[in-house]
């Protein structure tokens, strides 16, 4: 990336090779073209100094790790600013880097280097601390990094280690091992020029639990704001490793571990962030990268100079993470996070470790966060297709609804499964998210056979949605993305602006036909002062009826599964249908529908997920109306009354007790689900919009 970069201010780069050969895993990435000369490697870089003078170089950059220390020797060898060669070394041996640093006041690990398994081990003995790192001196990245909590472990380690070619071509004749500090691992990327540092980026490293291989390996990678009392502490600690090794031009990337007592170094590479998606991050996030400012010290020194004290801006998230899971392909794609993914084409059996690269950005940190779980795969998805196993996960999917902002009744494992043995053309298709063992979410989908497609399973339920946690928007998010990822005939119907199938995707929820209306009462006031709110003609109409049903013995309240067991709900709501409908009801021409009822009802009001409010005259049970709970509402779903008490308003008098009953519950919402019959705004104050999501 640097020679592009500079190009663009109009000034060529040369290549000077630090190595004979371009190492394979570099050269995909290496673009002869973008150099005005390449150099090849000598063994005398007196050849080197000659041509790199006779094109009037002004400036030694390292490119990467492997050019820190030919960097220092041409930069000093033609007069130009550097860092010098007195240290040089120090800035790739990692245990002279640590003893250098230490001797200069910065804080550092206890070390010894040995090629003597026997030295090392009378070293660990004495000082009596477990566990200890082992690692080379010159590797690069997490290569010969080893976390030992056992004798056996370092012997493990050390002939893994010793004596061995690492990547950079340095053979290990002898062995670091230092102290482990257990704390969190930040990066803190700087740009010096002329011993004078510029802060331009701060980072955490996510990683799995160290472990013997484990210690060195990253999972993510989350770009920090560059203010408040963290990065001002990181950055004065990497200011004072900068001055200890005597790193005054050009780009320094310094890793720390932050326990309880404070930053201690880990190392520092006099060169950039490595890899080009860093810096691409840095560019779509804060507007510009460690890369681009070291250009800028460079070709405008003095523009450099004078922003020195100003720091990157940072607006939500950003984070890199690396993908562990190939199966997710696809699905991290339409994550509304993902800025860029790309993929590992390399197969193999066992396939890589690393599946891909995703990169992450947006304006609410809490979006990425989310979307994160996603990509790491700490949130994991399975279609039961079986009835037996939705019935055995169904006490789980009730404690999860329980915390949800679902409604009760309809998203149910109660409700579900009767439609199930209703509807012989369904068949099951619940989507469950996992976090670990625990469930995390329930997407209580169905196939319908008929008509080829996968959607809810009764049109029966005015609002249906996916169930999680209150505030889960990443579990939710998964479910979405698998159910849409896997069921390409996915139909989503009766479903709320407002319901996580419709904030799941983190944007603007998009409603079609089929739409309905929901007109809704707000109860926050109380039953009086709902009341109050009602027009006149209501008030009045509602005081006489209460006053002729109980002159009459008439009297509305809420039926209660244990005092009044002998009451089929089921059979007497039909009754009620046929009463006052006739053949014109739902549930008597449809026999689907009709089983339907008479399975769900009686199992929704013994779990109370379904109150039911009767209508009495003395003991004769004439009316029934029935509701389904919500998070924080009851919704009046359907009544019916013999009609030869019509005259006593007997829907008004149920009603009216299933609003009172809501407000003693404390309720904030009393809901009068699908439809804006005129009767149902007497009695509502707002109304709701459900539909079919796009």
């Amino acid at each position: 990336m640097l020679a592009p970069a500079f190009a663009d201010h109009g000034v060529e780069a040369v290549m000077v090779r630090s190595t004979l050969a371009i190492p394979s895993a570099e050269a995909a990435s290496f673009v002869p073209a973008n150099f005005s000369n390449v150099l090849p490697w000598h063994d005398d870089i007196a050849q080197t100094l000659v041509a790199l003078r006779d094109l009037h170089v002004d400036h030694v950059i390292a490119g990467s790790e492997r050019g820190v220390m030919l960097a220092d020797r041409l930069s000093e060898a033609l007069g130009l600013a550097g860092n010098g060669t007195l240290l040089s070394e120090a800035r790739r041996d990692k245990a002279r880097m640590i003893e250098e640093a230490g001797a200069r006041g910065v804080r550092v690990p206890r070390q010894i280097q040995s090629g003597r398994l026997h030295d090392i081990m009378a070293w660990i003995d004495k000082g009596g601390q477990w566990p200890v790192v082992l690692k080379p001196r010159w590797s690069k990245g997490s290569e010969g990094v080893y976390l030992c909590a056992s004798r056996e472990e370092v012997s493990r380690a050390f002939h893994a280690v010793h004596d061995h070619v690492d990547q950079m071509g340095f053979r290990n004749d002898t062995i670091l091992v230092q102290e482990f500090l257990a704390g969190r691992e930040f990066v803190i990327d700087t740009v010096s020029h002329d011993g004078r540092h510029r802060l331009a980026a701060l980072w955490v490293y996510g990683k799995p639990v160290p472990g013997f291989e484990s210690i060195g390996l990253l999972s993510t990678k989350e770009l920090l704001p560059s203010d408040g009392p963290l990065a001002d502490m990181l950055f004065a600690f990497a200011v004072q490793v900068l001055g200890a090794l005597e790193i005054r031009h050009g780009a320094g990337h310094c890793e720390v571990i932050v326990d309880a007592e404070g930053p201690a170094l880990v190392e520092i590479g006099a060169r950039l962030h490595g890899g080009p998606p860093a810096h691409l991050m840095c560019r779509a996030a804060i507007g510009t990268s460690q890369l681009d400012l070291l250009v800028q010290s460079c070709v405008d020194p003095s523009g450099f100079l004078d922003s020195l004290s100003s720091r990157y801006r940072l607006a939500g998230g950003a984070m890199m993470a690396l993908l562990r899971d190939a199966a997710l392909k696809g699905e991290i794609e339409t994550l509304p996070s993902a800025r860029s993914v790309v993929w590992n084409e390399r197969g193999g059996d066992p396939p890589p470790a690393v599946a891909g690269l995703a990169t992450l950005i947006h304006p609410e940190r809490q979006v990425v966060a989310d979307d994160l779980s996603i990509v790491t795969g700490e949130l994991s998805c399975e279609i039961l297709g079986q009835r037996g196993a939705v019935e055995a996960m169904a006490p789980e999917w009730r404690a999860l609804l329980g915390r949800s902002r679902c409604n009760r009744a309809f998203g149910g494992p109660t409700w579900y499964l009767a439609a199930l043995d209703a509807w012989p053309d369904l068949s099951p298709l619940v989507i469950v998210a996992r976090r670990g063992a625990s469930i995390a979410g329930v997407f209580p989908l169905a196939w319908h056979r008929k008509d080829e497609k996968a959607g809810f399973a009764t049109v029966l339920s005015d609002y249906n949605d996916l169930v999680v946690a209150d505030g889960d928007i990443a579990a939710a998010r998964r479910l979405m993305i698998f159910a849409r990822h896997r069921l390409p005939h996915l139909d989503l119907t009766c479903i709320r602006a407002d319901s996580n199938c419709a904030t799941a995707d983190g944007r603007e929820p998009v409603l079609v036909e089929k739409k309905f209306i929901c007109p809704i009462a707000d109860l926050s006031a109380g039953y009086d002062g709902w009341f109050a709110a009602r027009s006149p003609g209501f008030r009045r109409e509602l005081a006489l009826a209460t006053r002729r049903a109980a002159r009459n013995g008439v009297r509305a309240c809420r039926l209660d599964p244990v005092r009044d067991a002998a009451i089929d709900p089921g059979a007497f709501f039909l009754e009620m249908q046929q009463a006052r409908f006739g053949e014109r009801s739902l549930f008597l021409r449809d026999p689907a529908a009709r089983n339907f009822v008479t399975a769900a009802l009686p199992a929704l009001w013994r779990e109370g997920t379904a109150p039911l409010f009767g209508l009495w005259v003395g003991k004769q049970l004439i009316g029934l109306n029935i509701c389904m709970l919500g998070a924080d509402s009851l919704g009046n779903w359907n009544a019916g009354f013999l009609s030869a008490f019509a005259t006593f308003s007997p829907g008004m008098l149920m009603a009216d007790a299933a609003v009172r009953e809501a407000c003693a519950m404390g309720l904030a919402e009393f809901d009068y689900l699908r439809g804006i019959e005129t009767y149902k705004l007497r009695w509502c104050s707002g109304r709701r919009e459900i539909g079919r999501l796009e």
